[in-house]
C-alpha cells in the first residue's frame, strides 16, 4: 500500500457529506475488489463493459481481445472511464424518498497505454497475476496465448470516490431531517479477501 495521497485524488463533489476521501481505505477497497466497468468513447452510444483489474496504486490494469470492439474503441480514442462499486445495505425508512442504499464507490478517469507486442502483453499480464495468483504457482504464458490479446495500462489522471455509511453519520442531505433508517445488509460480495486459504496455496497443482 502507498503511504500517502496521491495528487489525482479529488475530493470535490455536489455532496459534500459522501466525498470519501481517505485514502487508506480507498486503496484497500480497489485491491480488494474484482470487478470494474470501463467506458470508452463510441457511436452514437458509449461502450461499457465489465473488465477484471489490478490496480497498481497509479494505474489499472486491465486486458482484452486484441480483435474485440473494446481494442477499437480504445485505440480510437485511449481517454477512458473506470467505475468500481460496492453496494453494502438496503435503506428504507417511512417516507418513499429516503430508501436508499448504504455503497462505496470509486471513478477514475484515465488515459490508456496499450501494450500489444507479446513480450509487453506478457510482462503486463504477469504483473496483474500477482493480485490473483499472489502464490505464482503457474507455467509460464504462451506466446500464442499472449498474442490473442492487448494490454491495457490506463493510467489515473483524476480519481473520485464516494461512500454512503449510516454508522459514519451519513444518513440524509446536509440541512434535512434525519431519516429513521432500517438497514438490512447484502451478505459479502465476491471480493479477494472473502477467499479461503486455499484459494492461494501453491502447493494445489504438486509444487512444493
Amino acid at each position: 500500500m502507498t503511504s500517502s495521497t496521491p495528487a489525482y485524488l479529488r475530493g470535490e463533489m455536489r455532496r459534500t457529506d459522501l466525498a470519501w476521501t481517505d485514502w487508506p481505505a480507498i486503496e484497500a477497497f480497489l485491491k480488494d475488489e474484482l470487478i470494474c466497468r470501463v467506458a470508452v468513447h463510441d457511436e452514437p452510444y458509449p461502450y461499457v463493459t465489465a473488465q477484471s483489474f489490478t490496480f497498481t496504486g497509479d494505474a489499472f490494469l486491465i486486458h482484452s481481445s486484441r480483435f474485440g470492439k473494446l481494442a477499437a474503441a480504445i485505440r480510437a480514442n485511449p481517454l477512458v472511464t473506470i467505475e468500481i462499486d460496492r453496494p453494502v445495505a438496503l435503506l428504507k425508512a417511512p417516507k418513499g424518498q429516503n430508501t436508499s442504499l448504504e455503497y462505496f464507490s470509486v471513478i477514475a478517469r484515465c488515459e490508456v497505454r496499450l501494450r500489444d507486442s507479446t513480450e509487453e502483453v506478457r510482462a503486463h499480464q504477469y504483473q496483474a497475476l500477482d493480485k490473483f495468483r499472489p502464490e505464482k504457482d503457474y507455467s509460464p504464458i504462451e506466446d500464442g496465448a499472449a498474442s490473442q490479446i492487448v494490454a491495457y495500462r490506463c493510467e489515473i489522471r483524476e480519481l473520485s470516490a464516494k461512500k454512503r455509511i449510516l454508522a459514519d453519520g451519513q444518513y440524509s442531505p446536509p440541512g434535512q431531517p434525519r431519516a429513521p433508517y432500517l438497514r438490512y445488509p447484502f451478505q459479502s460480495g465476491a471480493t479477494l479477501s472473502g477467499l479461503p486459504p486455499e484459494a492461494f496455496d501453491p502447493r494445489r497443482f504438486g509444487g512444493k
